[in-house]
């Protein structure tokens, strides 16, 4: 595999706890604000892109990878589910809900 390539765990329905915990890791390992974006949710900065704050910048980008990590981890079915949703924390919170219930 070619140096800085990474796949995710593809998901599992019938273990979803495993896969959430591998997820976990690979998320971490793109970085820490990558994986924060499954923890907190998102708010699109005001204005254009080119007044954002460094921090917005940031923020929206660790979003935008981690929504594609997770796209690429879903199969069919789970996509289906989360396609309409437009954050990383909105399509994690959506696929716990469904796989773990309500807390």
């Amino acid at each position: 595999m070619a140096e800085g390539i990474k796949i995710p765990p593809k998901v599992d329905d019938l273990n979803f706890p495993i896969w959430k915990v591998k997820m976990t890791v690979f998320l971490q390992s793109l970085g820490s604000r990558v994986a924060k974006a499954v923890t907190k949710p998102f708010s699109v900065p005001i204005g254009d892109e080119d007044t954002w704050f460094d921090i917005a910048t940031k923020e929206f980008d660790a979003n935008t990878k981690t929504h594609y990590a997770l796209l690429k981890a879903l199969d069919d079915d789970n996509i289906a589910r989360v396609i309409h949703r437009k954050y990383a924390y909105d399509i994690w919170t959506h696929l716990v809900v469904t796989h773990e219930g309500t807390s």
